[in-house]
């Protein structure tokens, strides 16, 4: 089936707030839509990919409904719905983040009261919870969440993975978790889609003239862990460029940071542009990333393709990307961080050059990566 004029238009629901305040995942939704335009258009087609925020979305134009989300049960499964009643094939990109991981962090990373209560409440009182504050400003939430707690938020997630005709894991990592936590997946509907890389638009400078040691991209928030990072730096006598915007609902801990940063051998130059990353990282040794949790980062694979030693949090995919020729912290250690900060500048002062053959497909490229959400979105 095609949309208007043999155009194939493909809709991505996504969470009710994803417009008002952008992640990874509108990111990553944002990648596939300008990707899956290019394929097309390369093949001599034409792709439409729209995303939508609503509850209830009208989804009688579309071919192809892509969810996202797993860990938003209360916003995806009555887009799931809406997708299962207007009888379109449906895709799902998990983005499902270990409940363990997520748990230590809420114990540990967010730290004080709030660290106590929400540690204890567990994943699904928590969204609940969330889910009620957030329908302050989006009301529909309301009934929404009556309706997964009905039915429990561990069923809806349930309910959508066994529904969907493909679901897209970041990594093994990501498979294991949903299993182990929610419930087994045919193996016909799995299909492995790992983060792409840009091919590089400025060339990648030569170790000796990269006059950044070190960078760390985040926006600035407690799971991004930016003060445990500063506390490593400082124990080195070392400091670092940190880019990124603050998180709004983290206001605490960014006073906290940049008061800290404020004091330290480090500076914070805010968020930039996209444009502006590829040519900062092409100048950078080494980038730092600490995240509490995380499925698989498109910034850790960019500072790669550009060069940098890359420093990465081990709870997420980038292992299964990277292999040993990249460096793993506990983000509960800033122990850890300091020893694998220490040991990647030493690497990149010596001369020493990332080893993953790109040309041999190690990486995917995002043009291989938009040809291949063609075939899935045509049933292949």
């Amino acid at each position: 089936m095609k949309g208007k004029l043999g155009t194939t238009r493909v809709a991505y629901p996504m969470r009710v707030d994803a417009l008002d305040k952008p992640g990874g995942d509108v990111v990553l939704m944002r990648s596939y839509i300008q990707h899956c335009a290019a394929a097309s258009t390369r093949q001599g087609k034409s792709f439409e990919g729209v995303l939508l925020t609503a509850l209830d979305p009208d989804l009688s134009s579309f071919d192809v409904v892509h969810l996202t989300n797993l860990d938003r049960p209360v916003d995806l499964h009555r887009q799931f719905r809406a997708a299962r009643q207007a009888g379109k094939r449906l895709v799902l990109t998990p983005l499902h983040h270990s409940y363990e991981d997520i748990g230590r962090y809420e114990h540990l990373g967010r730290g004080g009261a709030i660290g106590l209560v929400s540690g204890a409440l567990g994943f699904n009182r928590l969204e609940a919870l969330r889910t009620v504050v957030k329908s302050r400003k989006y009301p529909e939430l309301s009934r929404a969440l009556l309706e997964a707690l009905r039915k429990g938020i561990r069923a809806t997630q349930i309910e959508v993975l066994q529904g969907v005709d493909a679901v897209l894991v970041a990594g093994d990592k990501e498979l294991a978790d949903i299993e182990r936590e929610l419930c087994p997946l045919p193996r016909e509907r799995v299909v492995w889609m790992r983060n792409g890389f840009e091919a590089p638009t400025v060339p990648a400078l030569p170790g000796h003239e990269r006059d950044i040691d070190i960078a760390v991209i985040a926006r600035i928030e407690a799971r991004k862990n930016q003060i445990s990072i500063l506390r490593a730096l400082e124990s080195l006598g070392l400091g670092a460029v940190f880019v990124g915007g603050d998180n709004p609902n983290h206001k605490a801990y960014c006073r906290r940071f940049k008061k800290m940063v404020a004091g330290s051998r480090s500076k914070l130059v805010g968020g930039v542009a996209v444009e502006e990353l590829g040519p900062l990282l092409a100048r950078t040794r080494v980038h730092v990333a600490a995240s509490w949790f995380e499925v698989s980062s498109l910034l850790d694979i960019q500072a790669y393709v550009l060069g940098c030693r890359v420093v990465a949090s081990e709870c997420g995919g980038t292992k299964e990307l990277l292999g040993n020729d990249a460096y793993y912290v506990d983000p509960g250690s800033w122990q850890s961080i300091a020893q694998q900060i220490s040991a990647a500048l030493q690497s990149s002062r010596r001369g020493t050059v990332n080893s993953l053959d790109l040309s041999c497909g190690a990486l995917k490229t995002w043009e291989q990566i938009g040809e291949r959400m063609i075939a899935i979105y045509q049933g292949g």
